[in-house]
């Protein structure tokens, strides 16, 4: 499955898809369903198109491994909750400074993004990240 977050092409395994029971999957709501952010921070609905598209390094996929899950684990995990309806953390997001070309930049919650997209979610439940590029030392 090939799709598209503005100019960046995303390939998500046909094999993982079918492998997750996603076939004739329809959301019933904007967002996936969210589980209390485990900080207490406050969570809103984010339309997708207001996040910046993630950039990897070359060679990186944009469904990757972690050290305890392999990429296609993590999907799976993802898509069968979705499916399942069952409650997810909020990606992290933070504001972008004025003139950027996007109004958010996503800082934690990639395969749960473009697992969202994939399904045709048009928003994400997220909540306001820290960015410690902005630190000034």
């Amino acid at each position: 499955m090939i799709f598209h977050h503005h100019d960046l092409q995303i390939e998500l395994d046909d094999s993982w898809w079918a492998e997750a029971g996603m076939s004739g999957f329809v959301p019933k709501a904007p967002t996936y369903r969210v589980k209390p952010d485990a900080y207490g921070r406050t969570i809103f609905q984010l339309p997708i198109k207001e996040i910046g598209p993630i950039r990897r390094n070359p060679g990186v996929g944009i469904f990757n491994s972690n050290e305890s899950k392999t990429a296609r684990q993590r999907v799976l995990c993802i898509l069968s909750g979705f499916r399942k309806d069952a409650p997810m953390p909020p990606v992290e997001v933070v504001d972008v400074p004025a003139g950027g070309l996007f109004r958010y930049k996503l800082i934690n919650g990639t395969h749960r993004l473009y697992c969202s997209l994939a399904v045709g979610f048009s928003h994400v439940p997220a909540v306001e990240g820290f960015d410690i590029t902005r630190l000034d030392y």
